[in-house]
Order: C-alpha cells, then sequence, then structure tokens
C-alpha cells in the first residue's frame, strides 16, 4: 500500500540538508497520481485544500466549496474505472467524489450518496478525482482504482438496446417533432448545420442535422421539462470531449450508470417476471419508457420509482402516463409533456387533465407513436370545433379523422349514404 509517509521522509531529509522547506510545501500540496491497482491513503484535515464542484443529482444546482485532496490519473476510451474509499474506523469522515476531465475542466461524474464511482470512460486522456468531505467531515481514508486499459464495449441492458438511427429517441424526435434531416455523424466544421444538444445524467448526447425553415442553423439544448429545443449549446455540460455524438456504435447507458453511481444499485442485466423484491427504476422519455430492475440497498427499498429529469431524482411510484405496454396510453398531466404543448401552442385548445366518459362536445386528438397512441382531450375552438382528431408527425398537422361511413344502400359496390 502506498502511503503519505513518503513525504514525511521527503521533509526529514531536506530539513537535513539544509533546502527550503518550501520545497515541502509544494511535494505535499501536489496533486497525487494514481495508476491502474493502486490503493493510497488519504487524510482530510481542517487545513485542506478546498475545492469546487457541482451537485449533479440536483438539476441547475450552484457551485459548491468543499475541504478535500485531489488525484489523477489517465484512461482510455472505453474504460470502465472503478474508484472506491474506504473511511477508517471511527473516522467522521463523509466522502463525495467528483470527477472531471483534464482537457475540458467539465465535472463527469459525481456521487456523494455511497463510497464508490464506476464510469466509463467516452474520451481518451486525463481525469482528475476529487475525495472531499460532506459537511464539514475530517478523517482518515484509502482510495483505491481500477479498470484502467480493460476498457470494452458497453453492452446496454435487455431493457435498452443499443441505439441505431431507427430506435434512437432523441433522433426520432428530432426527426418527427422538428423534422430535421440528422446525420450520422456531426462534421469538424458545424457552422451550417443545426447542433442539438441532449444534457441527460451528467453526459450531453449532441446531433447535427441539415437546417430547415423552421429551424436555423446554429446552437440548440433540448428541455425535458419544456420538451423544447431552446437556442443556445448547455450551460454547465455539452463540450464536444466529454459529449456523446449520434452514432449508430452502442454508448455507455447513462441510465444504468446513474443507477449504480448515485444510487449504489447492482443493476440486472435484465428485469426477470417477478419483481416484488426489485427495486424497478423506470425512465419516460421522448415517448418511451425505459425499465430497470436492481437489487435493493440500504438507500432505496424494494419497489417501483420514477426518475424525475427535471428535479434529478428517482421519486417513489410508477410513470403516470408512459411505459404501458398496450397499445393506447392516456395523456400524461404533466406540463413538460411535449404533446400537450404542441397542442396549446400551436392549436391554441385548452387541453384537460384526462378524458371523460361523454366527449362528444370535445376535441378528440389521437398521437400514433411507434405501437402506441396517445389520446389527449380539449375544449373546442373556432379553429377546431367538437371532433375526432388524428396528428401527422410527417405534416405536423391535425386532421379530421373519418369515421367508415354507415350506407344505408349498396349498389354495385358502391356505398350510398342517405
Amino acid at each position: 500500500m502506498i502511503t503519505r509517509n513518503f513525504f514525511n521522509r521527503v521533509a526529514a531529509t531536506l530539513a537535513a540538508g539544509g533546502m527550503m522547506l518550501a520545497i515541502f510545501a509544494d511535494l505535499a500540496g501536489a496533486t497525487t497520481r494514481l495508476n491502474n491497482g493502486d490503493t493510497l491513503n488519504g487524510f482530510i484535515q481542517t487545513n485542506s485544500p478546498v475545492f469546487r464542484y457541482r451537485n449533479q443529482s440536483v438539476r441547475n444546482a450552484p457551485f459548491q466549496s468543499a475541504a478535500g485532496e485531489e488525484y489523477i490519473f489517465n484512461a482510455q476510451q472505453g474504460d470502465t474505472i472503478q474508484i472506491s474509499v474506504e473511511v477508517e474506523d471511527g473516522s467522521s469522515l463523509a466522502p463525495i467524489l467528483v470527477l472531471t476531465s483534464s482537457q475540458t475542466g467539465n465535472q463527469v461524474a459525481y456521487n456523494d450518496k455511497t463510497t464508490s464511482l464506476k464510469y466509463q470512460v467516452p474520451t481518451t486522456g486525463e481525469y482528475r478525482l476529487l475525495v472531499l468531505a460532506k459537511n464539514n467531515t475530517r478523517g482518515r481514508y484509502t482510495v483505491s482504482l481500477s479498470g484502467i486499459g480493460q476498457g470494452t464495449a458497453a453492452q446496454p441492458p435487455s431493457t435498452q438496446p443499443a441505439s441505431t438511427p431507427s430506435t434512437d429517441p432523441r433522433r426520432q424526435l428530432l426527426q418527427r417533432e422538428y423534422g430535421l434531416t440528422v446525420l450520422d455523424t456531426c462534421p469538424g466544421s458545424r457552422t451550417s448545420l443545426v447542433v442539438a444538444y441532449f444534457p441527460e445524467y451528467g453526459q450531453t448526447y449532441t446531433y447535427c442535422a441539415n437546417p430547415t425553415r423552421l429551424l436555423r442553423s446554429g446552437e440548440y439544448t433540448y428541455d425535458l421539462s419544456s420538451g423544447d429545443l431552446k437556442p443556445g449549446a448547455p450551460s454547465a455540460q455539452g463540450s464536444s470531449s466529454s459529449s456523446q455524438t449520434s452514432s449508430t456504435v452502442a454508448t455507455p447507458d447513462a441510465r444504468r450508470q446513474l443507477l449504480q453511481q448515485d444510487y449504489g444499485l447492482t443493476v440486472l442485466d435484465n428485469c426477470p417476471a417477478s419483481r416484488t423484491s426489485l427495486v424497478v427504476a423506470y425512465f419516460p422519455e421522448y415517448g418511451q419508457t425505459y425499465t430497470y430492475c436492481a437489487n435493493p440497498n440500504r438507500f432505496l427499498r424494494a419497489g417501483e420509482y420514477t426518475y424525475d429529469l427535471s428535479m434529478g431524482e428517482l421519486k417513489p411510484g410508477a410513470p403516470a402516463a408512459q411505459g404501458s405496454s398496450s397499445s393506447s396510453a392516456t395523456a400524461p398531466t404533466s406540463t413538460s409533456d411535449p404533446r400537450r404543448q404542441t397542442l396549446q401552442n400551436d392549436y391554441g385548445l385548452t387541453v384537460l387533465d384526462s378524458c371523460p366518459a361523454a366527449t362528444s362536445s370535445l376535441v378528440v386528438v389521437s398521437y400514433p407513436e411507434g405501437s402506441q397512441t396517445y389520446r389527449y382531450c380539449a375544449n373546442p375552438n373556432r379553429v377546431f370545433p367538437a371532433g375526432e382528431y388524428t396528428y401527422n408527425i410527417s405534416t405536423r398537422k391535425l386532421e379530421p379523422t373519418r369515421k367508415p361511413q354507415q350506407c344505408t344502400v349498396q349498389v354495385g359496390g358502391v356505398c350510398i349514404v342517405r
């Protein structure tokens, strides 16, 4: 085990040789390099250096400061690194683990709930690990690092197959909702393109598309809480070195990583038929719901949870409106529902929270998406009288639903209605 007693020996040697103690101060404050398989001793004291960090589990959280120690290491793209901190018996230390990219300065991973951090490296380079003291706690610990040089392609769970152009929900949303032709990869020069960023779970997914008359070339960020593409790049995330570009290659599963890193869960490769003794986590996104199963721990008991991306939290309970296996789904009541917002913003309709039994005096809109149809009810207006309509994804228009005619007389195969 490598220890910091090395610095004490260096200090004694320098003092004996009459050299300046300032050199020792520089050495003691220097960042420690970690190599694969290393286990080092650490000690966060009252006079330990203070670092800034952001709580990634809370959306738009401000920067905070905490005392701690810093380590650096190099990793290759595809490496799944495992960082573990063991607090010494009798120590009051409550560690926070923060990982940043040295190339960009972006914070790429965070955990203050458990004493371990698992991260799949998207870009080869140097990374900085901060072991910080939560709530001004202090104490001794050991930190270990493994997984460098053992990179393998990430295998998403069976509940989320590897994204391809036909299954990638973000790509589909850009094509269906905004009529964009999405490129397979983003080129080096993007000035003439629409560049769309999707910040999710501490990662940013970047897509490039040809502009249209509705969306001119420029940078946009998708706000999942409002269901809109908004002009501008993400404020805190989205550097090209840490983002995931649109690709047919399997990328690290951000939802699985979040469950493992932020909640300390051991995620199963697939969900069994019986789930009563498991944590079942739902991630509703873009009209789809991704389901993950994990063994419970002391933080999360067995039961159903839904991830609220706007709050950055797992909340007890199943999704209210998405993820049903049936072919019809009730309209969500959330203000983040993009279909509901389209009806209100583009068509001036006042959408009801749910459809009543009698709908003859209402506007009833069906949204067919994939194998599901979402149904919404709204009060009629002067543009859209009461009746049934279907949203045409290709034309992005509300079209009256044609009902089959009831033939009074049929002559030679021709239906005559009286």
